[in-house]
């Protein structure tokens, strides 16, 4: 057994250990909000392990560039796809996204909306 299939496997490996502890950290988490969290594990770790392997079997070729622009596009797309996920839990429990009074964020309206109130 060479030492790049040894790495190989041990990236490999590493994939799979980060998909089960975003998953074991989204099962302990009691909101929805709080689980997205735990997304972020796998999309980034592992992705890039992933990577890491594909490079170490393959070389420099096709497939490999091919999986490294895919997983820049899933970490990119990661950061939006848990924001919108987040303010559609909270548009669900709510009723609508806006926050409420007393929520501690920063809230500036819109002038067409309090031009039209």
């Amino acid at each position: 057994m060479s030492a790049s299939s040894i790495i190989e496997a041990v990236m490999l490996v590493m994939v799979a250990v980060s998909c089960w502890l975003g998953v074991l950290g989204m099962w302990r988490m009691r909101e929805p909000t709080q689980a997205l969290h735990y997304l972020s594990l796998p999309a980034t770790v592992g992705a890039f392990a992933l990577t890491a392997a594909v490079f170490l079997k393959n070389g420099s070729n096709q497939a490999s560039w091919k999986t490294l622009l895919i997983t820049f596009i899933l970490l990119g797309i990661n950061s939006v796809v848990t924001h919108a996920s987040a303010r559609a839990f909270r548009a669900r429990e709510l009723g609508h996204w806006r926050p409420r009074e007393g929520d501690p964020i920063e809230f500036v309206e819109d002038s067409s909306e309090t031009e039209q109130s």
